[in-house]
């Protein structure tokens, strides 16, 4: 405990440095990765608000997040730090830490008449007053470096006028279990009699295998709402998530057969595909139980799932609990291994939802297109600046869990080493490549959105790209997605350190570069921004902060219209119309900011070559993986797609080269490509090599 408490606090102190922020701010945001890294939460907003409500009561919060799929609000509440100390978080301060968050919801009303208007914490209580955002949960969570007194167990969830409290608390040693596991992840535990009151579900063994074992069951449909409204979207696997926040999750097919025709539910519904890490298996004399799940995630059926917890609690005057208590739900669950949890469970995900309207972009986060960013991050160093005699890395965490991952266990020099050689200030995930993508791409109001949405909204446009031609993927698009993350991390901390700056950070950074791509190009159309020149010094130029500096401001100004549409200005952002009518801003160009613009016809040449050049390197890399199967794999090919019957007279002249390989024959670049294309074509004919 003692060297992760060290840890921690130079942590704080190197991010609040490098951030321009205060240890509160830095602190927040440290746990608050590690509590989305983990799945726990995610887009999560600090928001330090502190002041008086009635009877003198004390209102503070630091931070929240509102997740729309779960209707539910969670505010943040830090206690001030214990830095080295080792101080204990008694239950009577946590009671009144709770209270004073809780006292941020049910006071609106006196926050709302004495806050600025232009302040987060202003545009949080009237959003929640107003009914802007719809809650039927709100969780009150403590985040801090104390450690948690052996008095405070298990919390209960209380109701209080009409709506649903829980209570978490993440202290110091809960955290440090988090960064211990191997997945960094919290597993979610689950005892059916301890938190259900219920003995057993039936269970089936039904297939096993060296990475997966699994089980056929019949799950009761009130345990399967009652699990749901109370471990919510972390019961779902990422990219179901995604669908139902996109889709919504209560279908009205389904939601009709619960309150119309319960005992048809089993003929009806597909029921459930899940995963776990573990079960919890007890022999009884009429069959096996399941008593306990490690980590259950469901990968298809989340509408199903949703349904039902929806009608249980919202369809009562429809007598729906009654009739969800007549429902069975048929489950498949596969146990998979830890170690084989990054390739399996996404692929049980895309196959279980392949007949079902998931789409593309749903399940992109496993695209290739994020291998080959992956690759590339670990390939290309940054140039050497600011009187460094190396280059360090960009680290590109392809999967949550990987940049902690690579140092798992390791020796404390191996581990120096490699964060020497890649910052943990310049690690980035799919959900900022995103942003930064989208806010390149003029579209500000998207990275406003959300990390999921925004990310949804990327996917489509890379899987347009990556099919019309993968090859866009290299070394030059490599270094203008750093450039992209450059230039969002400096402005950053540029708009933090002006007079002026207040909160709406992430929105005012997203818009006021998305303003100053659009003007370059409607103002300059033979010109453009050199990313290269920023990929290079690894920093901006003088000529950009001056820019960033005049544009953030009146960007700022347009956010906090008096005139804007919606009231709350964090939704208001994330608006078509509020990206429009930005885009009439007019303002002056910084003479340097302009002279350093280049050459667009001279970028296009570049990324052209880049293209070209990756095709041709794609197509050396196909002749060796031909070369590497052998011509005895390629006849064998061969022999199953004439059984198949699946050849053409054009697939067989590739074919035989590749058969006569050993015999001295030497494919071309391009042939190999083709050949590659059949050994595709025999795959998704079942070939099973």
């Amino acid at each position: 405990m003692e060297s992760y408490r060290v840890e921690l606090v130079n942590e704080i102190k190197a991010k609040s440095i490098s951030d321009n922020m205060s240890d509160r701010e830095s602190f927040f945001h440290i746990y608050c990765e590690k509590l989305e890294q983990s799945e726990i939460i995610e887009d999560f907003h600090y928001l330090h608000f502190k002041t008086t409500g009635s009877r003198n009561r004390l209102i503070q919060i630091d931070g929240y997040v509102y997740n729309e799929l779960d209707s539910k609000l969670t505010l943040f509440i830090i206690p001030s730090l214990a830095y080295f100390e080792d101080k204990s978080l008694t239950k009577t301060e946590a009671d009144s830490l709770f209270k004073r968050a809780k006292h941020f919801y049910f006071e609106v009303n006196k926050i709302i008449s004495e806050a600025e208007e232009s302040s987060e914490g202003y545009g949080l209580a009237y959003d929640i007053l107003n009914k802007k955002i719809y809650i039927s949960v709100l969780e009150v969570v403590i985040l801090t470096d104390h450690l948690k007194s052996n008095a405070i167990n298990i919390i209960e969830s209380t109701i209080e006028k009409n709506i649903r409290v829980d209570y978490s608390i993440f202290d110091i040693s809960r955290m440090e279990l988090i960064d211990e596991s191997v997945s960094g992840k919290e597993p979610l535990i689950i005892d059916l009699w301890e938190d259900f009151q219920t003995e057993g579900i039936p269970v089936l063994p039904a297939s096993e295998t060296k990475e997966y074992r699994a089980y056929l069951c019949n799950i009761p449909g009130e345990l399967l709402a009652k699990m749901y409204n109370k471990y919510q979207s972390r019961l779902l696997e990422g990219n179901v998530r995604s669908f139902l926040q996109t889709k919504g999750k209560v279908n009205k097919g389904i939601r009709n057969t619960i309150i119309n025709n319960p005992e048809m539910f089993f003929a009806y519904n597909n029921g459930i595909a899940a995963t776990a890490e573990a079960l919890e298996i007890y022999q009884r004399k009429d069959g096996l139980v399941i008593t306990g799940f490690k980590s259950l995630q469901i990968v298809n059926g989340g509408q199903t799932t949703a349904s039902l917890a929806n009608a249980w609690e919202n369809d009562t005057k429809l007598n729906s609990r009654e009739q969800i208590k007549q429902i069975f739900v048929p489950m498949k669950v596969s146990v998979v291994s830890q170690q084989s949890v990054e390739e399996l469970i996404p692929n049980i995900s895309r196959y279980a939802n392949s007949q079902n309207k998931v789409s593309d972009a749903d399940l992109a986060s496993n695209h290739p297109f994020h291998r080959k960013v992956e690759e590339l991050s670990r390939r290309l160093i940054t140039p050497a600046v600011g009187g460094a005699q190396f280059g360090k890395f960009w680290y590109y965490e392809r999967a949550n869990g990987q940049y902690r991952q690579e140092t798992y266990k390791a020796t404390e020099a191996f581990k120096k080493n490699f964060e020497l050689r890649n910052p943990k200030n310049q690690m980035f995930k799919k959900v900022d490549l995103a942003k930064y993508y989208n806010i390149y791409l003029q579209k500000p109001h998207i990275a406003s959105a959300g990390a999921q949405k925004s990310f949804n909204k990327f996917s489509e446009w890379l899987i347009k790209q990556w099919d019309k031609n993968p090859d866009f993927v290299n070394d030059e698009f490599y270094r203008k997605i750093i450039a992209l993350c450059i230039l969002f991390k400096k402005s950053d901390t540029i708009i933090r350190n002006q007079d002026w700056y207040d909160s709406y950070k992430a929105n005012i950074v997203a818009y006021t570069l998305s303003l100053i791509f659009y003007k370059v190009e409607k103002d300059f159309p033979e010109s453009t921004i050199d990313l290269n020149q920023i990929w290079k010094e690894q920093s901006l130029p003088y000529g950009w902060e001056k820019q960033i500096q005049k544009v953030s401001y009146l960007v700022y100004l347009h956010l906090t219209r008096k005139d804007r549409t919606v009231e709350n200005v964090t939704e208001w952002a994330k608006k078509e119309t509020s990206w429009n009518w930005a885009k009439e801003i007019e303002f002056d160009y910084e003479v340097e900011f302009i002279s350093q613009l280049v050459s667009r016809k001279y970028v296009t040449t570049q990324e052209y070559s880049a293209i070209k050049e990756q095709k041709r390197e794609n197509e050396i890399n196909d002749l060796l993986q031909v070369y590497e199967y052998g011509s005895a794999f390629w006849k064998e090919v061969y022999n199953f797609g004439v059984q198949e019957n699946i050849w053409n007279v054009q697939d067989v002249s590739f074919l035989k080269l590749a058969m006569a390989i050993d015999q001295g024959k030497v494919p071309t670049d391009k042939q190999a490509v083709k050949i590659l294309q059949l050994l595709k074509k025999a795959r998704v004919e079942s070939f099973p090599k």
